[in-house]
């Protein structure tokens, strides 16, 4: 699989919360970082942001808030992950009644777009400011659904969303599969129809996998064979425009 145009801006979305979307952002943000991408990660989480956890960053006094509000400049907001050459972040704000903006967030991010290869904005589930102020920044958009039917269908709504603004490449990431209890139990048929159920092409399958959790609430990097980096490695690769196996 290779993609036919190279997009920087990606919206990491999806229709419920739970599926490890976050996780899932900054596993592939590291990842594109150690292919030699200069990657900025962008958390829109309200009042709620997890990746200062999990990257083991020291909130600053400047937030993603501060800087689409015009209180500081971009090199105060964006913050350095540490023991990661090529990956910075932006926290989310630490207000819970945040309004983005649409037409300034997009702004924002055109400007910061020139400074690197690859911009993942992680959007709250669901739809709000933050989706339509993401929408108008990405050029892309990839949604994370777990292979259930409740989550796949939420996720189409958030395809459906996604179709306003055609110019948006759509790509489907089926993560927490857990595969011995998928063959066994077949919460869905098979994986075409987690995609015909999106209607987003398939970018990549993570699996299920504890470790992930442990790992990136300590703020460490998972180990180099584990299955659900080893997918997100993958995932970074077809971003490139590599054709990679799914393997799974």
């Amino acid at each position: 699989m290779a993609m036919k145009k190279r997009e920087t801006v990606f919206m990491v979305a999806s229709g419920k919360g739970g599926v490890g979307k976050s996780c899932l952002t900054v596993t592939i943000g590291r990842e594109l970082a150690r292919l030699g991408q200069k990657t900025l990660l962008i958390e829109m989480e309200l009042g709620l942001g997890v990746f200062d956890l999990m990257m083991d960053l020291e909130r600053g006094v400047c937030c993603l808030s501060d800087f689409l509000s015009g209180r500081c400049a971009a090199k105060d907001c964006i913050l350095p992950v540490p023991d990661e050459p090529g990956l910075w972040a932006a926290l989310a704000p630490n207000e819970q009644d945040f309004f983005y903006d649409p037409a300034v967030f997009a702004e924002k991010t055109n400007e910061l777009a020139g400074s690197f290869d690859f911009i993942l904005i992680e959007t709250p589930p669901g739809f709000g400011s933050w989706f339509e102020a993401a929408q108008c920044a990405a050029d892309a958009a990839i949604i994370v659904a777990t292979p259930d039917l409740p989550c796949l269908r939420d996720a189409r709504a958030v395809s459906d969303r996604l179709d306003e603004q055609p110019r948006i490449r759509q790509w489907l990431v089926v993560n927490r599969l857990d595969v011995k209890r998928f063959f066994r139990r077949r919460p869905i048929p098979h994986l075409d129809f987690a995609i015909d159920t999106v209607g987003a092409q398939l970018l990549g399958v993570v699996p299920e996998d504890l470790e992930v959790s442990y790992c990136l609430s300590e703020g460490t990097a998972l180990p180099q064979q584990n299955g659900a980096k080893m997918a997100c490695r993958n995932i970074a690769l077809r971003l490139l425009g590599q054709t990679v196996e799914l393997g799974v």
